[in-house]
């Protein structure tokens, strides 16, 4: 049995349609328009009730917190079930103006217009964007992002193009970062913004993975009209992780396309990357070049008074309240990103809610893990990363070769051992290829010294994401 949500073709209610209504009933209107609305019911042969939804985000958000009255909407209504799971159906994907049957993905400016069954190819009537947009995460806004010395330029250049989409001249703007930072958070902070206040009136919003999953779609469908003119109507694209468009030619040869098409249009271009564009291996140069003009900005992980904030915001939003003792003593053992923070903080509200008071939690979850960072960076480790930031091999970094492209990554990585890591300055020269003790110190005050001046920008780019990276490991 399969029922579409809400749908104008069936002229007697649908039992999905009924659990819909007992459950908008139960919620209000706010939170079924943003969860529900579009979504359907499936009972497969092992007797699960499968909630067909259009993205993974809702998916996870709905399993997390809809489950139980959605089982009671079920019983309420005669339906029998065995358990309840959630689907992302690529079918709930809704229709483009004047495209026929194309599927396009973008839930949120929908007209409710389903097909019977997912294979019943329709035509779309014309949409009118709603006021909330069920494609972006409702937690993921401006107002729950917290602002730190770590990402206030992100934070402020994505508040510009939420409000200005186009006119701000970021031809596009790229937020690059390593994981867990807040890329995806700042992503849906504009599209939420931009669909509570109108000032885009067709947003698309795609993971990279959709992309590709789309565009192998179009290919093996075969269809007569070209993939990128799905794009032509956008005023506002957001796609979060372009860095898995590397090495594939067909995939970066469409999404150049569309950006050409887009920027002619001076329409809004927003991307988000785990590094910065010219790092993005095997990407059209193009491509690589039509991201330098527009705006890259960075986001860096959190200090402590940052780490703090950031604690003190998501436990009112849980209607919780910690002590500062443990609120402070969370932030220093969760250093690596926001997502690493989020999730000590849950288990802290589940072992207080099991009676185990806040600080003694605090210090339960705190112990089981590396108070200090450097216990999982090895000397090593850093050889290698420093190697690779600039390019050279990692043996010549304990090789005799005085010349710069090798001093100056061996230097490099001198002063990160010895900031990162708890060994002697005599053990770390000697990995180095037995190098004195003061050797390590005036490489590592050098390198002190040029960061301080700050005019040495590369120097401090290439350090930047190597502590990215160590930052993630520890």
């Amino acid at each position: 049995m399969f029922t579409s949500a809400l749908s104008s073709e069936y002229s007697a209610i649908t039992p999905w349609e009924a659990c819909q209504h007992y459950i908008k009933e139960k919620i209000g209107s706010d939170g079924f328009e943003t969860w529900f609305r579009h979504t359907g019911l499936e009972i497969d042969e092992s007797g699960a009730a499968r909630i067909m939804v259009p993205d993974r985000f809702k998916a996870d958000i709905m399993a997390a917190n809809h489950t139980g009255i959605i089982g009671e909407a079920l019983k309420e209504n005669g339906i029998e079930y065995t358990h309840i799971k959630f689907v992302v159906d690529r079918e709930w994907k809704y229709p483009e103006d004047n495209a026929g049957d194309c599927i396009i993905p973008i839930a949120a400016a929908a007209n409710g217009l389903l097909p019977e069954t997912p294979s019943t190819p329709f035509k779309a009537a014309r949409r009118t964007p709603p006021r909330r947009s069920g494609l972006f995460h409702p937690d993921f806004t401006f107002d729950m992002f917290v602002v730190g010395d770590s990402n206030c330029i992100a934070y402020n250049a994505a508040r510009t193009v939420a409000r200005t989409p186009g006119a701000a001249g970021y031809y596009p703007l790229v937020v690059y970062g390593g994981p867990g930072l807040g890329k995806t958070h700042l992503l849906h902070a504009i599209g939420n913004f931009a669909y509570e206040s109108g000032s885009a009136s067709n947003v698309m919003y795609m993971m990279s993975d959709e992309f590709l999953s789309e565009f192998h779609s179009f290919l093996n469908e075969k269809k007569s009209t070209s993939f990128h003119q799905r794009f032509h109507d956008v005023d506002l694209l957001l796609i979060d992780d372009i860095q898995f468009f590397s090495g594939k030619s067909g995939t970066q040869e469409q999404f150049l396309q569309i950006f050409n098409h887009l920027l002619l249009k001076k329409k809004q271009i927003v991307l988000s990357s785990d590094r910065r564009p010219e790092e993005i291996p095997d990407m059209k140069e193009h491509i690589i070049n039509r991201l330098k003009g527009g705006l890259s900005v960075d986001i860096q992980p959190p200090d402590l008074e940052t780490r703090m904030a950031i604690l003190r915001k998501k436990a009112a939003a849980a209607g919780q309240e910690l002590p500062e003792e443990s609120t402070r003593r969370i932030a220093e053992c969760a250093k690596r990103s926001v997502r690493e923070l989020e999730g000590m903080l849950n288990k802290l509200i589940a072992h207080n809610a099991m009676g185990i008071s806040m600080e003694e939690a605090a210090k339960k979850l705190c112990r089981e893990v590396p108070r200090n960072g450097s216990e999982r960076v090895s000397i090593k480790m850093i050889m290698q990363l420093a190697a690779e930031a600039c390019g050279v091999d990692t043996a010549l970094l304990s090789a005799k070769s005085k010349k710069k492209e090798v001093s100056l990554p061996r230097s490099i990585a001198m002063y990160l051992c010895k900031k990162w890591t708890k060994q002697s300055t005599t053990t770390i020269g000697e990995a180095f290829g037995g190098r004195t003790h003061s050797t390590v110190i005036h490489a590592a005050n050098k390198i002190e010294s040029d960061l301080a001046e700050g005019t040495n920008i590369p120097l401090k780019t290439i350090i930047s994401r190597i502590e990215t990276q160590l930052h993630i490991i520890c």
